[in-house]
């Protein structure tokens, strides 16, 4: 890219001698170029090499330049053949070959168009018709639309033309008008690439209305509806004569001079910009033997952060779907062919076009699905978004309408706590704190879903009722009286992630602590083991309902349960930080399980039950506890006060009342002679039918309580006689109906 237009601003050429800005540590940046036609013809082995041996990682190519009609010859830019007509349109005639071959190098691939505003109605050959940003942005879908999609970088409004030719609000409409039709057709924004001047004197001379259009983060970030430019590339070159010298690892466009952002910098970030074009002179080995000049660039982070900087994987409808099918997405469009136009050179080399695809879709290389961020957002509709089969890795997540997962797997890959170069930036973050957001209600029945940090907003709920739950760590956030929630209402499997310790917790924040509800039921809780001493800690309150852990894993839960239901410590340990368990509750512990007491006082419960066994009333505690009872399944600082021995549950109460009486009888006469799936209530010995033996056995516990120790028969009272001969009347009306 080249400046055309000094223009009028002489004191922002001055303040390039200022230095105003100290190093900052960063996360190791990428390396990048930007490329056009000017550069030739380059082959495949050279791209290679300037990704593996210049250290290259990504690079913005120029598609187009002008709008959508007329004829431009580059190297006659003064128009002395004066064939350069209307909107002077130019097509890259290599942007295509430049992008396959770059791709399969390896790097990192995105387009650029170079806007014409200074051609208005009066220019030479304009025929009265001036440029827009709407036909400057048709130009460009006409020529990139095709790469506009996951897997490649943000198209890139090049804005270096026109000052001093349109007034500055005129400038900055031609810029937005660019912006909202490229949103209006491709459903993404742009970045847009522009130097000081520009940005300062005249993008930031537009009305207030026009620079918040233009740069005012929206809150619900990342999002494609607002700003209209959420990237800045900004071109500063600090030292043309030795660009080598420039510290690009930890310097910055405003290091020689202050005001250098415009409008970017008004909302809160000193450091706005995403690329950095900090010099037209640099030379590489690579390319023509280093014999030629080229636009140099690096990211404002590491590789993650680069990454942030590809087009989202976008909802292209506003209608219910499931995200196996193709057309719902932007990543599943057919790609557009190249418009090449009248008078235009032919394109050159093999004119490849990406193959649609689903977001996270298997592959390899920098465009595949691996690197995708999906934003399921659509501002005027509420959608649902379904995966019920399929396997789909992603980067990441921000879901702000509904997604319902009931079969197939997810799998959101990126890894916050990962840091390039952990020696030198031991603190750095590479590209934010989580891995996905839940803005809206998620639902999981079935099928898995894997993810490193996911936080869930306050006012929202993430319900698990099935399926596989893999995490590092669930952020539930915080908010006044109406925090975030998760709910379980089936039973779960939760893994920890690569096997290193998860947690279910607070997120940041003041207000209410979010709660995990289990919905009323008893729910079983698998937890898988890992390499750490705890594999799920949940710090959080349970409430409603009972819990069953199961799975060979450890759970510890850190903070007051008030759920109210019975314990069953299936497999694995179970750790209570707090005698919260409910007093009028049971708790169960399996041979081979353990209940870990890590309080020190004692925790009031109905009954304990080991390995099905009904245990005496009153302490209990961990061998050498000095507990009036011990158990090897018990550890722990604390002790179990049990109120109640209770004995084997009795199969004769068949409509489970609380008492063997009548009324069992009765549904017993009512299923009598049905088997297998047929029988409900009645099959008190288990055998799958209701008959005379089920009988016999309600008549052994007739007037027992289903609870209590007693002996194996009693003596029927008198006024249970009438019973028995009822009971043995209906076993002979049966035996006679059988015989028929």
């Amino acid at each position: 890219m080249s400046h055309w237009f000094v223009g009028r601003r002489l004191l922002w050429l001055a303040a390039a001698l200022v230095c105003c800005c100290p190093k900052a540590l960063h996360a190791q940046r990428v390396l990048g170029l930007d490329i056009s036609a000017w550069q030739g013809n380059i082959s495949q082995t050279t791209w290679n090499n300037i990704k593996n041996v210049e250290n290259r990682g990504f690079v913005v190519l120029r598609s187009s330049r002008g709008g959508t009609t007329g004829y431009y010859d580059q190297n006659d830019s003064a128009n002395n053949n004066n064939r350069n007509t209307l909107s002077q349109r130019y097509d890259d005639p290599y942007f295509v070959q430049n992008v396959n071959r770059a791709t399969a190098a390896g790097m990192f691939v995105g387009s650029y168009h170079f806007t014409r505003p200074d051609i208005i109605a009066t220019t030479k050959n304009a025929g009265g018709i001036a440029n827009t940003g709407t036909d400057e942005a048709d130009h460009f879908i006409q020529m990139a639309g095709a790469f506009m999609r996951p897997g490649y970088l943000v198209p890139m409004h090049d804005f270096e033309a026109g000052d001093g030719i349109r007034n500055d609000v005129d400038m900055t409409q031609f810029a937005l008008d660019f912006s909202n039709r490229i949103y209006e057709v491709m459903g993404i924004r742009p970045g847009i690439y522009t130097n000081g001047n520009y940005a300062q004197n005249i993008l930031a001379g537009g009305m207030s209305a026009q620079r918040a259009e233009l740069a005012q983060p929206n809150p619900n970030a990342p999002s494609m509806a607002a700003p209209d430019y959420t990237a800045l590339w900004s071109a500063r070159w600090p030292n043309q004569s030795n660009p080598n010298a420039i510290d690009v690892q930890n310097s910055s466009p405003k290091a020689s001079i202050p005001s250098i952002y415009g409008p970017f910098d008004d909302y809160g970030n000193p450091e706005p910009w995403v690329f950095w074009q900090y010099a037209s002179t640099g030379r590489l080995q690579s390319f023509n033997n280093g014999g030629s000049n080229l636009d140099m660039d690096v990211s404002q982070g590491d590789i993650e952060s680069l990454k942030d900087s590809l087009v989202p994987a976008l909802w292209m409808n506003n209608s219910n779907g499931d995200w196996a099918t193709l057309s719902n997405w932007n990543s599943g469009q057919p790609a557009m062919v190249p418009a090449t136009g009248p008078g235009q050179v032919q394109p050159v080399g093999t004119q490849t076009l990406p193959t649609p695809r689903l977001p996270g879709a298997a592959g390899s290389g920098p465009t595949s699905g691996q690197y995708d961020a999906v934003i399921l957002e659509r501002p005027n509709a509420n959608i649902t978004t379904t995966i019920s089969t399929g396997a789909f890795n992603i980067r990441k997540l921000y879901m702000r309408e509904a997604l319902e997962i009931t079969g197939g797997s997810l799998t959101i890959n990126y890894n916050p706590n990962y840091v390039s170069d952990t020696a030198t930036y031991p603190n750095a973050l590479r590209s934010g704190p989580i891995s996905a957001q839940f803005s809206g209600p998620v639902t999981m029945t079935g099928g898995s879903l894997s993810v490193h940090t996911l936080q869930v907003d306050a006012n929202k709920t993430f319900t698990l009722g099935g399926g596989t739950f893999t995490l590092n760590t669930l952020n539930l956030m915080p908010l006044g009286a109406t925090p975030a929630k998760l709910v379980v209402s089936g039973d779960v499997t939760i893994n920890p992630l690569s096997g290193a310790a998860a947690v279910i917790q607070k997120g940041a924040g003041s207000g209410n602590t979010p709660l995990l509800d289990l919905g009323g039921g008893t729910r079983r809780l698998t937890v898988g083991d890992g390499a750490a001493a705890t594999d799920l800690t949940i710090s959080i309150p349970l409430t409603g309902g009972g819990l069953t852990k199961a799975g060979a894993g450890s759970l510890a839960l850190t903070n007051a349960n008030s759920y109210t239901g019975n314990t069953t410590v299936e497999a694995g340990k179970l750790s209570l930080s707090f005698p919260s368990l409910p007093n009028g509750a049971d708790v169960s512990i399996a041979t081979g399980a353990t209940l870990d007491l890590s309080f020190a006082t004692s925790d009031v419960v109905h009954a304990l039950f080991l390995n099905g066994v009904s245990q005496p009333a009153g302490m209990w505690g961990a061998v050498g506890s000095g507990a009036q009872f011990t158990s090897p399944l018990i550890t722990g600082t604390g002790v179990l006060q049990v109120s109640a021995f209770v004995g084997t549950p009795l199969g004769g109460d068949f409509n489970a009342d609380g008492q063997v009486n009548g009324a069992d009888l009765a549904v017993w006469q009512t299923n009598l002679g049905l088997t297998g799936a047929m029988q409900s209530q009645g099959d008190a010995n288990g055998d799958g039918m209701v008959d005379s033996a089920d009988f016999l056995l309600w008549q052994s516990q007739l007037g027992q309580l289903p609870f209590a120790a007693a002996a194996a028969s009693a003596v029927p009272e008198p006024a249970s006689m009438a019973l028995l001969i009822l009971a043995s009347m209906a076993l002979r009306r049966f035996a006679a109906s059988s015989r028929r």
